[in-house]
């Protein structure tokens, strides 16, 4: 028990420092693989898309790979990886990507059993509605701000918050208020990427670029747009000692979703009743652009206490 001659002590600091670099390589280490399995997985994924394009002689397929990921990943390297990498941990930020992914599946069963539900209680026929076909003006008119509102908006914005409050691990151990924003961002896309990646292929012909372009411009942005918007909510809410309260975080994005939805699904389903309803469309377009500002503008208002600093020890508790 006694120590050995000759053997200087250790000083407390120097312990510290040494499991710090210690955990600063394991972190790196952590880093590396999380971020080279999650490449591997979109490698994959647009080999894949080549491959089956190639032996179902439809080569655009590939390209359609590539344009079904490519916005979220430019989205996500300049909210995270451009200038905020020390925000949050890379896996982290991966991990909520991919569960924003999973989380798109149970989402979509119950989109389509909350319009299944509507259209037995009402009668209804909600294809020819989403298919621009020909309906009476109050079908289109009701279900159209039905599936904006209720079915889209309020399921994939409540998915959006549920991911960051609650699951996984929720914003527990968060290094920083901004690092929540990061967070909700990744959810939101990797939700995006999904659902990005359903609406492309459904149609496998080469007109579904049209689809691909229309989509990376505008609702992808749309929900990273919304993402910032749930995140920078709940950092103000915990910086202020406060918790979340769910309506008002999800007020203005399920607003801004909804009103996007329904202005598009109201000019298709209307336009047979007079084609300049169409231009409700260009209206829609406007809010991608307005909302992903908006965010991006109260990122920059942030006071430098989100990013760093003693008022973020609050957030490790």
């Amino acid at each position: 028990g006694q120590p050995i001659k000759g053997a200087e002590p250790i000083h407390p600091q120097t312990v510290q420092a040494y499991r710090a670099q210690g955990s600063h390589g394991r972190n790196c280490c952590e880093n590396r693989a999380c971020l080279w399995t999650f490449w591997l997985i979109v490698a994959g994924f647009i080999i894949t898309s080549f491959i089956v394009g190639f032996v179902t002689k439809r080569p655009w397929l590939g390209a359609l790979g590539v344009l079904s990921i490519i916005p979220a990943a430019i989205i996500l390297y300049i909210v995270y990886w451009k200038n905020h990498k020390t925000q949050v941990e890379l896996p982290r930020v991966v991990n909520m990507f991919c569960w924003g992914v999973i989380g798109a599946i149970p989402c979509a069963f119950l989109e389509l059993l909350l319009t299944f539900m509507f259209a037995w209680a009402t009668g209804y026929n909600t294809k020819n509605v989403e298919n621009g076909d020909r309906e009476p003006v109050s079908h289109v008119v009701i279900y159209s701000l039905f599936a904006a509102f209720f079915v889209a908006a309020l399921c994939e914005e409540s998915l959006k918050y549920y991911l960051v409050v609650e699951f996984p691990n929720g914003t527990k151990n968060v290094r920083t208020a901004y690092g929540i924003v990061v967070l909700a961002t990744a959810g939101a896309l990797g939700f995006a990427t999904l659902e990005n990646i359903g609406y492309v292929f459904q149609d496998s012909s080469s007109s579904s670029f049209a689809v691909a372009i229309m989509r990376a411009l505008l609702a992808v942005p749309l929900h990273a747009a919304t993402g910032m918007i749930i995140g920078l909510s709940i950092a103000k809410a915990l910086m202020d000692r406060t918790n979340p309260i769910c309506w008002k975080v999800l007020w203005l994005p399920i607003l801004l979703h909804g009103t996007y939805d329904g202005l598009l699904m109201l000019s298709l389903g209307l336009k047979h009743e007079n084609p300049d309803i169409q231009n409700l469309g260009i209206v829609a377009f406007l809010i991608p652009i307005f909302a992903l500002s908006y965010g991006v503008r109260q990122i920059y208002k942030l006071p430098p206490e989100y990013f760093a600093g003693e008022a973020n020890q609050r957030l490790l508790a």
